[in-house]
């Protein structure tokens, strides 16, 4: 099957998920699948609760030598990561992971989040701390890639074709190869997941509907150097 398309609209890699779509993430280092929660959690009140060795209003020089430091977000960054149990409000089996060996079920398992902190010039003060977090998800295989998880049953996806040969006509300030493209339907929608060849991003997706012309809907690009 053959499908081709000329997209000249918004670019496809300012796409981001979708209120039905959200980005789901797959750390070959650490085998740690990940998504972007469907409900609304307390990621402050859990990092308190994992890391209480931390003061997350006014650390003290020695919590702040055990963050992180990233060189790309400049001198007064610090970050930490922690994980935590699964929230009850967070379904545990009504997902499924959109990745580029097809649709498979997926249970939520846990969480893992992140506190990022701004100090100020000296390093004493905070001036900006956000907290957030993904699901970790899992599927009965190991997977080897991801895309975008959805809310749903495996009895709503139906006529999955790998290897469908896609064709894309764009300019060229937005060319890419694409590595490979998986059709199916998903409540009766017709759906394309194109995997595309690493660039300067370690993984990189564009979900299409296709009604009945290719239509970009949500991208995910993840790992990506400036």
């Amino acid at each position: 099957m053959l499908f081709a398309a000329a997209v000249h609209c918004q670019p496809l890699h300012d796409l981001f998920g979708t209120g039905q779509f959200h980005r789901a993430y797959f750390d070959a280092g650490r085998k740690e699948l990940t998504f972007d929660p469907f409900e609304r959690l307390d990621w402050e009140g859990k990092a308190r609760a994992a890391l209480p060795w931390l003061n997350l209003d006014r650390p003290a020089p020695p919590q702040i030598a055990r963050l992180s430091t990233f060189e790309s977000a400049g001198p007064l960054f610090r970050s930490v990561e922690f994980h935590a149990p699964l929230d009850p409000a967070v379904n545990r089996s009504a997902y499924l992971l959109i990745y580029a060996d097809g649709v498979a079920v997926m249970r939520g398992v846990g969480l893992k989040g992140a506190v990022n902190l701004n100090f100020d010039s000296a390093m004493t003060s905070v001036v900006d701390r956000t907290v957030s977090g993904t699901v970790v998800g899992q599927i009965s295989r190991s997977p080897t890639s991801a895309a975008f998880a959805v809310v749903g049953r495996l009895a709503d996806v139906q006529d999955v074709r790998k290897g469908v040969k896609f064709e894309w006509a764009a300019p060229p300030n937005e060319r890419a190869d694409p590595a490979s493209a998986l059709s199916f339907r998903l409540a009766g929608r017709r759906l394309m997941l194109v995997k595309w060849k690493r660039g300067l991003c370690s993984s990189s997706y564009t979900l299409f509907a296709i009604e009945p012309a290719l239509k970009p809907i949500a991208s995910n690009d993840y790992d990506c150097d400036p």
